[in-house]
């Protein structure tokens, strides 16, 4: 009965997990940027081990719209949401942008090419 039960969960997770397949990921790119998505609905941003910036993300089929939720010299107003398709292949995530008024995170996000970790 257990091992039924442990397999049933394991199979739910990956239903859960095939309408978001960036949760709880992490990926790498230049120059020591680590990206990780959480388990929740917060991107964070990583260089040398130090927290840049926290995003909040959510998910819709290939789309990825992204606000920025911490306040600082990297992030943009808070208010402004930028939509994007993500695209993942053999590991790499990449982005292209569909709106945001954010011009220096569209500048950012498109051209980031990060590695699954």
């Amino acid at each position: 009965m257990k091992k039924i039960l442990a397999a049933c969960v394991i199979i739910f997770s990956a239903f859960i997990n095939a309408d978001n397949p960036l949760k709880n990921t992490k990926w790498t790119g230049e120059g020591g940027l680590v990206v990780f998505f959480t388990a929740s609905d917060s991107v964070k941003l990583l260089a040398d081990d130090q927290l840049i910036t926290t995003a909040q993300y959510k998910v819709k089929d290939s789309l990825l719209i992204w606000r920025d939720i911490t306040v600082s010299n990297a992030t943009c107003d808070t208010s402004i949401r930028g939509t994007y398709i993500y695209r993942i292949k053999e590991d790499v995530l990449t982005f292209r942008i569909v709106s945001d008024r954010c011009e220096d995170r569209a500048n950012i996000i498109q051209t980031l090419v990060l590695l699954k970790k």
